[in-house]
């Protein structure tokens, strides 16, 4: 069948024989053909060629909220047509992404091919931006898997084929590894963000009524959520996406072999179908972290049964809400549905596809919302550019689309900005210990808590650096530093678990780090974007590093020729990046941003302002 799986060694099939589920007792071949009724027969499932679905995606991600460590991101909705030739071992994917901010980023067309299960293909804007236009391309390795194994996730027939086709077997529960998995409470989830207005940084909000009372009289909630029609209290949004409630007096287990982790699946006792799998992943934040997916409104089209809707949950917290709307089964699929893009060739990587599987859905989520491109997992080269007198900024290739600063002090290195893949981190941590070789990384200054730019931060730690953030982010610092050891996939810091240190700079009390030619001061900085940001000035120098006070759009326009937006209007981060600036009597003359590689000068900086 489509996307069929490696397997992981022969020790399991000695132990699959003769099963038995320990959660009842049962045989598991005995469940297993309960099941495969329930999912229409074996003659139907050996007959089923082909399907294809319509439906709705919407990916969330946590990690993006005004709190650090607080806040749930609905981060992209998806109309999805979905193809696959059952016979043929093919896929593709149409889909349209409408991104998470009103008024920025469209809607963009995006297809995905996968063809004989081994090569995968994109074709459309794959830019958040829409910057690039319309292209076509070869799907990396980790894309490629992220996808299949999501197609696995949502249609639990091709795990059920290949257990019928002894392509995969069962195993005892005992030989299932116990992790300690960490597990998002409700008082992490709330606010839930629907979307957000790229020019006034307003928010669409979901909340509880525990974070409305102690929010509803701030500065913030005034800002940002403070007109009714931007928030709604639901304070069982959470506890009513996902039905966690499988007891072993209502449901059977089989455990099925995995190359990441035993999938379990939990069969009802009654109807046979499969109401939940559960598996576990790598997450960047949180570290190895149960993904459960639940399967609802089963529909039987053809012979078959389908769930009509799919939810998917990463450490208990909502990342994917599947609602089909149509279903077509053993339709004629014309070839050329499957043709891959003309001189695109497809490049294999055994070791980046593995690290796919393992963060599967948290790619997903950040590749649907955002450029995919910048969520390649491999580690990237490192080209500097010199911005001042021992000052660099660090263009990776390919570039994870977060730029660190580098900057070059007395007694040590101070970097800004880690980004989230840890690849880019031990790449950037080898060229400063090849450039600067008699100098320690003494500081690592995350901008703000938002995971595309922080999380990083655990591999500068295990290089020796103090970490320092804002006051507000001191907790979730300490908390993402000193989480479990990671099994699924272990960082620098996993593997190497030294003691960690982490340096707070408080509201309205700039922290600066002195040196004899460059020293640098690191200011906190009011926004409505995150309660937690810091910018940072190399003074001598008049370089000043934004985070996401975002001067990104600004650049994006210098390159095209454009110096104000349409509307002449800036957004509402550039405004309060302006007061923060005069409120402190900076005096930049370079700008650098979190998501561009190319500096703005101050100049151009207040004509985008101010027109003058």
């Amino acid at each position: 069948t489509i996307f069929s799986v490696s397997l992981i060694s022969l020790s399991f099939y000695a132990m699959a024989s003769n099963v038995r589920s320990e959660a009842s007792g049962v045989d598991q071949n005995a469940i297993f053909e309960q099941a495969i009724l329930a999912l229409g027969g074996r003659e139907n499932l050996d007959a089923l060629a082909s399907f294809s679905i319509e439906s709705k995606r919407v990916r969330y991600v946590m990690g993006q909220g005004p709190e650090p460590g607080i806040g749930l991101h609905r981060y992209s909705a998806s109309e999805a047509k979905i193809f696959h030739s059952v016979k043929d071992n093919n896929f593709r994917g149409d889909f349209l992404h409408t991104g998470q901010y009103l008024g920025a980023g469209g809607v963009r067309p995006v297809t995905e091919i996968v063809v004989d299960g081994n090569q995968g293909y994109l074709i459309g804007f794959n830019d958040f931006f829409l910057q690039t236009g319309a292209e076509n391309e070869a799907m990396t390795p980790e894309r490629l898997t992220v996808t299949t194994k999501t197609e696995r996730l949502v249609n639990p027939h091709f795990l059920i084929k290949d257990l019928m086709q002894k392509r995969l077997h069962f195993i005892p529960k005992t030989s299932r590894p116990d992790l300690n998995a960490y597990q998002v409470g409700e008082d992490e989830i709330f606010p839930i963000t629907l979307s957000r207005f790229r020019e006034t940084g307003k928010r669409v909000l979901v909340t509880n009524d525990r974070w409305l009372k102690k929010w509803k009289d701030t500065k913030y909630f005034k800002d940002s959520v403070e007109e009714r029609i931007f928030f709604e209290v639901d304070s069982n949004w959470f506890s009513e996406w996902q039905n966690n409630d499988f007891p072993s007096s209502k449901y059977h287990q089989l455990i099925v072999e995995d190359d990441v982790y035993p999938i379990t699946l939990y069969v009802n006792k009654s109807s046979g179908l499969i109401e939940k799998l559960s598996t576990m992943e790598k997450d960047y934040v949180y570290g190895d972290v149960e993904v459960e997916v639940t399967y609802s409104d089963w529909k039987t089209i053809e012979g078959i049964s389908f769930p009509m809707r799919i939810k998917i949950s990463l450490a208990g917290a909502p990342s994917m809400d599947v609602s089909r709307s149509k279903i077509n089964v053993n339709a004629l699929l014309e070839d050329n549905l499957f043709l891959p893009p003309e001189g695109v060739v497809y490049i294999d990587n055994k070791e980046r596809a593995s690290r796919g599987k393992r963060l599967s859905q948290t790619v997903q989520s950040y590749s649907y919302a955002a450029a995919a491109k910048a969520r390649e997992l491999v580690r990237p080269k490192i080209e500097a550019k010199k911005l001042g007198q021992g000052v660099y900024l660090m263009i990776p290739s390919p570039s994870d689309a977060t730029y660190t600063m580098v900057v070059e002090l007395e007694k040590g290195i101070l970097i800004i900005e880690p980004g989230m893949d840890e690849l880019k981190c031990e790449a950037v941590v080898d060229w400063i210990k090849l450039n600067f070789p008699n100098k320690p990384i003494t500081y690592a200054v995350v901008s703000h808590n938002h995971a595309d730019h922080a999380v990083g931060f655990r591999t500068y730690a295990a290089a020796g650096a103090t970490i320092v953030v804002h006051e507000d982010a001191e907790v979730w610092a300490k908390k993402v530093l000193n989480r479990n050891k990671s099994i699924i996939l272990p960082d620098a810091l996993d593997r190497n678990p030294v003691a960690t240190n982490v340096l707070t700079v408080a509201d309205n009390q700039p922290l600066r780090l002195e040196g004899n030619e460059n020293s640098v001061t690191i200011y906190p900085v009011y926004n409505r974007h995150s309660k937690d940001m810091l910018i940072l000035e190399v003074e001598n120098q008049g370089i000043l590093y934004l985070g996401d006070l975002y001067i990104g759009a600004l650049a994006r326009m210098l390159k095209a020729g454009k110096r104000r937006s349409d509307s002449g209007k800036p957004t509402y981060s550039i405004e309060e990046l302006y007061r923060a600036i005069q409120f402190y009597g900076i005096e930049p003359k370079t700008m650098i941003g979190s998501h561009d590689s190319e500096p703005v000068s101050y100049d151009d900086f207040i004509y985008y302002l101010k027109g003058e």
